[in-house]
This record gives C-alpha cells, structure tokens and sequence, in this order.
C-alpha cells in the first residue's frame, strides 16, 4: 500500500504542481514570463530524458545479472503494444463514426504510450532497481517505431494531406533513440566484462528515474491545458480500454507464452504487465498539433486514462504477485 500511494503520489503531485505553477505563472503570482516558462518547461523535459533516463538504465544494466538470451524478445513485445494499440485505435474509430481528424488522433492515443515516466516509475517502485534495464529494453524500439511508423500514419488523417498512398519515407534517426541505445549499449559492456558495479550505482539509478519522472511529468502539468474534457467521454473510454484491457491481455499472454515467468523469478514478465498496462503518452499531442488533428480529443484520452491509474494500480498491485 506505501508503494502504491507513493507511487500516484509523485505522479498526480508532479502533474498537479506544474498545471499550478502554470496558472500561477499566467495570473502575474510568479515572477516569471510564460517564455520563460515555456524555456524551463523544455529544459526539464531535455534533462529528464537525455540525462537522467539514461544514466539510470544504463547503471541498471550494469548491475543486474547476466540477462538470459530470451530477453531479446522484449523490445519485440513493446513493438507488438504499440501495434496493437494503434490497430485497435482505427477500428474503433470507425465503430465511434469519427472524421478523419478524430480518427488520426484517436489512432495517436492507441499506440502512443506513457512508458518512459510512468512505466519507469511505476516499475521501479513496484519491483525494484533491478526492473530499470527491462523497462529500457523494452521500449528499444519506441522511438524507431513512433518516428518511422505512427507519425506518417497519424499525417495521413491530417485535413491538409493530399497524397493517395501512405508514405513513411519521413524516418530520422531521433537523438533519443541513440541516447538511450548508447546508455544501454555502455551498461551491457561493462556487464557482460565483469567490471564491478560500485554500490552506490543501485540508490543513484533508483533516485535518477524518480527525478526524471518527477521533472518530466511536472514539464506536462505546466503544457496542460483542460478544455472540453465532456465533449469526448467515448473516445476516452474506448482508449482506457484499449489501454488497460486489450492490450495488456494479449502482450502478458505473449510474454507468459515465451517463459518469462520462469526468469529471474518472473521479473521480466511482471514488467511486461505494467508497461502493457500505462496510459496515454503526452507524445500523442505532438501529431495531432503537427498535422490539424484533433487536439481537444487526443488532450481529453490523455486526462481520461492518466487518471484511470487510480484504478488501474491498485489492481496491478493485486495481480503481480500471482505472475
């Protein structure tokens, strides 16, 4: 129960704190201009992501055990979520008789998912240090995926598009992906060499990932804007139960199917049912704002299923231990 109320503690006190200093911000309490703010709000986010991220999987790595060969299949599982998700997405588009701005959003809302704050978090806090590196692992192939596959498709839904056929010729290597390939790679060096880890990389790992999350999910509440939430109830809960229903049903059974409750006394796959079971990424906004999508719908999934973890945890909490 610490654990779980520590956890939706940092989530909702970050998010609630940035969302006020915005409006602190805005109504001339804080002596700060919204540039300024808009500056800070970046620099949290480049930190959270390019540095402390990073550093905390790559010290993870180094410190766990030798990983066994079979968890080569974790970045393939992250890649089947986000598949899955964004699949599940347009066809519930269709059944909700959405228009195509809608529809491009609501496919945003299916595959992009909160991994790198909330997963991480959640993770660290629920099973240890030692779940930092699975949880990298996993989400190896996210930016590859996000950037060469969900941003074309969510273009193609834009009201400004005029191609006939669906291109993703628009794939860039993104600085983040070598980042955190970099971070790995080092920690899987040093521990495949048998170079000892120092003790104090377990608490700096762990105390990195709280940090980041705390700063990046503070940098949201600041950009986060609460309008027209009424106007999108269904769309919302179509994506809590993309999100916390189908998805998690079917990657958990992958991942039970390929023997990862039997490694490492079922780590892997207790991560494998968290990160399959987060919600919304902030991610989701940025296509819909690029391409005219619908904001306003992609913003109200987002609130909608960051909140649904009120519920969501608790049940994560009774049902982890029986994997």
């Amino acid at each position: 129960m610490e654990r779980l109320l520590l956890t939706l503690g940092i989530i909702f006190a970050s998010l609630t704190a940035g969302y006020a200093s915005r409006h602190a911000v805005e109504a001339g309490w804080l002596p700060f201009g919204v540039t300024r703010m808009e500056d800070a709000r970046k620099k949290m986010q480049v930190l959270a992501v390019f540095v402390l991220i990073p550093i905390s999987a790559m010290l993870s790595l180094w410190g766990l055990p030798k990983p066994d060969p079979r968890l080569i299949a974790l970045p393939f599982l992250g890649l089947a979520a986000w598949v899955l998700g964004g699949a599940i997405a347009l066809v519930a588009a269709r059944r909700l008789h959405l228009g195509r701005p809608q529809t491009g959003s609501l496919y945003c809302c299916g595959t992009f998912t909160n991994i790198g704050a909330v997963g991480g978090l959640t993770s660290l806090l629920f099973l240890g240090e030692n779940s930092i590196a699975l949880v990298a692992l996993y989400r190896l192939c996210e930016e590859i995926y996000y950037f060469s596959v969900s941003f074309p498709i969510a273009r193609w839904y834009s009201p400004e598009n005029t191609a006939t056929k669906l291109s993703f010729r628009a794939f860039r290597l993104d600085p983040i992906l070598c980042v955190i390939v970099c971070a790995l790679g080092a920690g899987f060096v040093l521990n495949w060499a048998g170079v000892p880890r120092p003790e104090f990389c377990g608490p700096v790992a762990s105390a990195a990932m709280i940090a980041a999350t705390t700063l990046f999910l503070f940098a949201i509440g600041l950009s986060l804007r609460l309008s027209r939430l009424s106007c999108y109830i269904r769309p919302s809960l179509a994506v809590c139960a993309i999100k916390f229903v189908a998805v998690p049903a079917v990657i958990i059974s992958l991942a039970a199917a390929l023997g990862f409750g039997g490694l490492e006394g079922g780590l892997p796959l207790r991560v494998v049912a968290i990160l399959s079971a987060m919600p919304v990424a902030m991610t989701a906004l940025v296509p819909p704002t690029l391409f005219h999508l619908d904001v306003d719908l992609a913003n109200a999934c987002w609130i909608f299923s960051t909140l649904g973890l009120i519920a969501v945890l608790p049940l994560l909490m009774l049902f982890l231990p029986a994997l």
